[in-house]
């Protein structure tokens, strides 16, 4: 193994192959928490109310920006800038996975939040310093397979722990799962132990102006400014679309098993499908032609939806095509958006950059997520619906709007490194 991840050059696929393991170690896991966990809690007769609280698991994703300057610049520097954080926090959730199969959620529901609460704590900050590796090592004509690999591990995830481990759940039980997560995160550590740590690419540019560290610096910078708006703006509501799309199929006659089918048998695998075939698209067509893609698909989704809520009946095919588009465009989506977030942090304080906007791309989402299911029970799915497709009407003009605003205002230069009118720029190898 060391031999492996040893050795004075790592080409490509070195760093892909050490990229995925460390996606794949927090993936897994919380594939069974958010993927398995609601259905197992409901099975044991837990009630709605508490397994709503998950919800609440989420929040340290969104604010792991408040921290991420700390995590990038203290370390210890005999293990290295991003070793000193990404194997410990490893083995910390290794450890903390023993102490969950201790705690089953029909029994001891308060102290397995707790401790699951701590183990995304240690997940999220455990992000913010592989997010700033991936940006360290990855040359730009690596980034779209790297985030590629970045969002593929959400579907191994959902996969392997909200797909297999729910199946072995039935025969083997809480305290037995937790024990193998445990042990897989602690193999999956071992790649990033006996890896000496890649210099970062940026070094080798020396006439590259480093960016002030922090934050509210990163927040100030002006491409940064005209990038929120077009990767905010298409997609906030997009997501609550999507996420309102298994309760829609739910009131229109279809029960959670053949949903759950659907899902493994089609929506997740296309889903991976959709999350590779988008690096080739980035590559071949660029970042702005993909979001037209994406904004035209989920609005045309949207008012399908609207046209099935008020008909009252869905068939298994419509089904299935439907949440397998949903899987496809949201891979592609997730890739799209680490790419851009990649190309405007890199440089030494990438781990901070990296770590605010992808809090922001998932924050505004989980704010809205509740207010349309709310809104969604008041008023119906027909209306909501409709409301969601103006939204996203609005959010794509939101995005062509700044996009095009950033050419007259003098910006182009600077936003035409993060959003391009073509294809990726190609970079030699160097």
């Amino acid at each position: 193994m060391s031999k492996l991840f040893r050795g004075p050059k790592f080409d490509s696929a070195h760093k892909m192959i050490l990229l995925a393991v460390m996606y794949f170690c927090q993936a897994i896991p919380l594939g069974y928490i958010f993927g398995s966990l609601p259905v197992i809690m409901r099975e044991n007769n837990v009630s709605l109310v508490r397994i709503g609280g998950l919800f609440i698991l989420h929040l340290p994703w969104a604010f792991k920006f408040l921290y991420a300057s700390w995590v990038d610049h203290h370390y210890i520097p005999f293990l290295g800038r991003r070793r000193s954080w990404i194997f410990p926090l490893q083995w910390v959730a290794a450890v903390l996975l023993l102490v969950a199969a201790q705690t089953p959620p029909d029994t001891a529901y308060n102290a397995m939040f707790l401790v699951l609460m701590m183990l995304n704590i240690v997940m999220a900050t455990n992000d913010i310093a592989v997010d700033g590796y991936a940006l360290d090592i990855l040359e730009e004509h690596e980034r779209s397979c790297g985030n590629t690999i970045q969002a593929g591990a959400r579907y191994v995830g959902l996969f392997l722990g909200g797909g297999l481990m729910l199946t072995l759940h039935h025969s083997f039980g809480w305290k037995a799962l937790c024990i193998v997560l445990s042990a897989v995160v602690f193999l999956l550590s071992l790649p990033v132990l006996f890896h000496r740590e890649i210099p970062p690419v940026y070094r080798k540019y020396a006439n590259r102006k480093e960016q002030p560290a922090g934050v509210l610096a990163f927040l100030r910078r002006r491409d940064v400014l005209w990038l929120l708006p077009v990767l905010i703006a298409p997609t906030a509501f997009a997501f609550s679309s999507i996420q309102m799309r298994a309760p829609l199929f739910v009131d229109l006659g279809l029960d959670s098993s053949t949903l759950g089918r659907l899902m493994m048998h089609y929506a997740v695998p296309l889903g991976v499908v959709g999350t590779v075939a988008t690096a080739w698209f980035l590559n071949r067509f660029g970042p702005r032609s993909f979001l037209r893609l994406f904004c035209v698909g989920t609005i045309l989704l949207a008012i399908y939806a609207v046209h099935l809520s008020h008909g009252g009946g869905v068939t298994l095919w419509e089904a299935g095509v439907i949440l397998s588009a949903d899987n496809i465009l949201m891979g592609g989506i997730n890739v799209w958006g680490f790419t851009l977030m990649m190309r405007i942090s890199v440089g030494r304080n990438s781990g901070t950059g990296f770590a605010v906007l992808s809090s922001l791309f998932i924050l505004v989402p989980l704010v809205a997520a509740p207010l349309m299911g709310k809104l969604g029970d008041v008023s119906g799915f027909p209306f909501l619906y409709t409301l969601l497709t103006g939204l996203m009407v609005t959010g794509f003009i939101i995005a062509e709007t700044a996009l095009w605003l950033s050419r007259r205002g003098g910006q182009r230069e600077a936003l035409a490194k993060v959003v391009v009118e073509g294809p990726l720029e190609k970079v030699p190898r160097r």
